[in-house]
């Protein structure tokens, strides 16, 4: 074989493996284009992903669900965990709130939602009746909503709408005397996975919660009143049956949380426990019905 032809024979062949790697590449690229694209991640987070994110903010409660660019946060810790809360938003590139939710109006819910509201334009705020008995963050954080254009709805039994490709649904509100048993017991459905948040809502709330409708079976429970024992009781854990229980609390907190009658009651019924203490941001990712759990720990 002379040179000439032998290096024909070598261009041939470096021609024939460059077609396989290029069509290899865009078969990939046709089944998941996003990996590619980079559209809306900015490089840091892949936007097709449907997600609720249990946030570490200490001794409180803070979650955002996001899907296919709508995003909603469901409580956000005391004021000081403002900043680590507009970081996790940033960080997502979220332009504007479509629901701020309130599960109820203590500090460690809600503290930082006028430091939301004053950073981004919210459409539209939920959470129970506001009344002259509650703190002033929760009716600055109302008329902040409401200056810019926003609607606030007050939680009823049934209200149902939608956030991308979720579904979300008050299951319970008891409007009573009692700030942590007028907690909104939500459901956000995604492919058949079902969140149930129960901001801390206890023992009346829940029996309230079951008499009504036993219909709260789910995949991932946000624990009451950050794993106390005055709430997550036996029955309700038998109508439940999470796979998953998320416990939002402070490492070290003086209230003694999550108490161990609540952690027992889990482990007896098999739940996988997550806890924020210990794990920092809890991810739970959504795709097709099945679940990714990321965590910041």
């Amino acid at each position: 074989m002379t040179r000439k032809a032998e290096i024909r024979k070598i261009i041939t062949v470096i021609t024939a493996v460059l077609c396989i790697v290029v069509f290899t590449v865009l078969l990939f690229y046709a089944r998941d284009p996003s990996l590619f694209s980079g559209q809306n991640s900015g490089g840091k987070v892949n936007f097709e992903d449907d997600f609720i994110k249990f946030m570490d903010v200490s001794q409180g409660d803070g979650a955002i669900i996001y899907s296919d660019g709508y995003c909603a946060v469901i409580d956000a810790g005391e004021a000081v965990a403002a900043k680590a809360v507009l970081a996790d938003l940033n960080r997502l590139n979220v332009k504007q709130i479509d629901m701020l939710i309130a599960s109820h109006y203590h500090t460690d819910h809600i503290g930082s939602f006028e430091a939301i509201a004053a950073k981004y334009p919210i459409k539209n705020m939920l959470g129970p009746e506001i009344t002259k008995y509650n703190i002033k963050s929760a009716k600055n954080a109302k008329e902040s909503v409401l200056k810019q254009g926003g609607s606030f709805y007050e939680g009823i039994y049934g209200l149902n709408f939608t956030l991308g490709e979720f579904e979300i649904t008050i299951l319970g509100y008891y409007n009573c005397n009692d700030e942590n048993d007028r907690s909104l017991y939500l459901m956000a459905e995604i492919d058949g996975v079902k969140f149930l948040f129960t901001g801390d809502g206890e023992r009346l709330a829940e029996e309230e919660l079951i008499n009504r409708t036993r219909d709260i079976d789910c995949d991932v429970l946000k624990v009451a009143h950050h794993g106390s024992r005055g709430g997550t009781g036996y029955q309700f854990l038998q109508y439940a049956k999470p796979e998953y229980a998320v416990v939002s609390s402070g490492a070290g907190n003086e209230y003694g949380h999550p108490h161990i009658e609540t952690m027992k009651a889990l482990e007896n019924i098999n739940a996988k426990i997550y806890r924020t203490d210990t794990k920092g941001d809890i991810t739970f990712y959504v795709d097709d019905g099945e679940i990714e759990i990321k965590t910041e720990k």
